[in-house]
């Protein structure tokens, strides 16, 4: 997909290759696994096979970079610097795998799904560790020998990392299971826990080296516990267990075997658990182990022993003990904490500014229109510009919302007033039924203030002559009422007119 595609029919742009769009389309039947991160690792994969990363071994890869010199990771790659890369890599392959590489195909599908993912504006241009980072998470190696070769590309020439670089990495990463609609189940596109977890784990140093990134990496952080995940899924393709599903009956076990630590001999296929499916007796929660490989006669005495243990524990023992698979993080209050990082690093270059008798740093909101903005950092102002955006509008909803509920109550309350008066007013007087014209009076200029409250709902049926205007008959039916009193007591007119309340006794 070197140049956008248009349909001859529909006279459309399209940015995706035909056979990206059917790749795209088949992976829609993986939405029924329940747990996003195998959902995310087995569409992976699928993408990983389609564009036969998964016969590119590290060293292969290592080498086409190289020999294209791509070794500025800051700098950017356009289109045809992509293109050389990819058919680098791609010929080779093409020697080692005759029957299954196909070069100009997978040269256009990686390059359009490098693009969907890290250059989603089509700009036509992606930064050098955001292609390594892409080639390198997809290609067959060793987990830890990814993690090190990522971690080598933001390291420093003595061979640490700060914040800021990991970011960079992490951000990177997270771009792969976004492009897929999955990242809001790995904390989201803000990296800033991952980063602020990770240092946390290496006792907030201002810079971590090596071994202890791969120890925080071996905890599969939220942020990136895909990559492990899509290990796995490749490790259980062709593993066949000699066990029965408990719940399918399928025998042997083929993929992923899952053995409960709740019940003895008691297996579940991959495609059982990933659906959610339980037999009778066993629940989501009970602790299970995974296996990708055939098991051990060593791996069955200690689940057995993990078993008989756990037959003596009871639920709330189980509920107070979550078995958690990857280190969580957590977004709240997401983006204050980094901003407080970079508030401390600005801090930290004025005072040695200060010390070196240079002239001072001008404040922040100065430094940022004058200061060069990398893709991600326009990106990044971008969304945040379009989220407070959004926060205002929110905002102003609310107070229109709240304003309009004020007029409501005030508008009850009058009308609470107009119909308690008449009844207080009965009260006072005693037993004086009140004059036909007050009481029209008090009809005709209540029944307005009522049909306004309720004429915001019915004002699309109804003319506003037709909410405004009482009702015909009402003078009339008042009128009738009347002459029936008068004729029923025509002795009472002498001593109390109608209309006249009687005077109350003095006390």
């Amino acid at each position: 997909m070197r140049e956008q595609l248009k349909g001859h029919e529909t006279q459309t742009t399209c940015w995706d290759h035909p056979k990206m769009t059917e790749l795209y389309q088949s992976l829609a039947d993986l939405n029924n696994v329940r747990f996003s991160a195998y959902r995310t690792a087995m569409k992976l994969r699928r993408l990983q096979k389609a564009l036969c990363l998964d016969l590119l071994s590290l060293s292969a890869a290592c080498d086409a970079l190289d020999q294209h010199n791509l070794k500025q990771n800051d700098q950017p790659m356009d289109i045809l610097q992509i293109i050389n890369c990819l058919t680098t890599i791609y010929d080779r392959l093409e020697q080692e795998h005759n029957n299954l590489v196909n070069v100009p195909l997978c040269v256009d599908m990686c390059l359009n799904w490098l693009l969907n993912v890290y250059d989603t504006g089509r700009t036509g241009r992606i930064r050098v560790l955001s292609f390594k980072t892409g080639i390198i998470s997809l290609c067959k190696a060793h987990l830890e020998d990814k993690y090190r070769y990522l971690f080598k590309q933001v390291a420093s020439s003595t061979g640490f990392c700060d914040q800021r670089r990991l970011g960079l990495l992490l951000h990177d990463s997270i771009q792969i299971p976004r492009q897929l609609g999955e990242v809001a189940s790995f904390g989201g596109s803000n990296i800033e826990p991952s980063v602020r977890s990770c240092f946390q784990f290496a006792n907030n140093k201002p810079e971590i080296e090596a071994a202890l990134f791969l120890d925080w990496m071996r905890l599969e952080p939220q942020s990136m516990v895909w990559l492990p995940v899509l290990h796995r899924v490749a490790a259980a393709e062709t593993a066949k267990h000699q066990a029965k599903c408990n719940i399918c009956k399928e025998c042997p076990i083929i993929g992923f075997r899952y053995r409960s630590l709740k019940h003895f001999n008691y297996d579940i296929c991959q495609s059982c658990f990933f659906s959610g499916r339980v037999a009778k007796g066993h629940k989501m929660h009970y602790p299970m182990v995974e296996y990708c490989t055939p098991t051990t006669s060593g791996e069955d005495v200690r689940d057995f022993a993990k078993v008989l243990k756990n037959k003596f524990r009871t639920k709330r023992y189980f509920a107070k003990h979550p078995r958690m698979g990857y280190l969580p993080v957590q977004t709240v209050l997401e983006g204050d904490n980094m901003e407080t990082n970079l508030q401390a690093e600005y801090d930290r270059l004025k005072q040695q500014h200060e010390h070196k008798g240079l002239s001072p740093l001008p404040s922040p909101p100065e430094m940022m229109p004058t200061s060069p903005q990398s893709p991600r950092d326009a990106e990044l102002i971008a969304e945040a510009k379009l989220l407070r955006q959004h926060k205002g509008r929110l905002e102003a909803r609310m107070q229109i919302l709240e304003d309009h509920n004020k007029q409501l109550e005030s508008q009850l309350h009058r009308l609470r007033q107009l119909l308690e008066q008449p009844q207080a007013e009965a009260k006072v007087n005693g037993t004086t039924v009140s004059s036909p014209s007050t009481s029209l009076q008090r009809s005709d200029s209540s029944q307005p203030m009522l049909l306004r409250v309720v004429g915001s709902q019915t004002s699309e049926s109804m003319g506003e002559e037709d909410l405004l205007s009482p009702p015909q008959d009402t003078s009339t039916g008042l009128e009738e009422v009347m002459e029936q009193l008068n004729n029923s007591f025509p002795s009472s007119r002498g001593r109390n007119t109608p209309g006249k309340p009687m005077r109350e006794d003095t006390m």
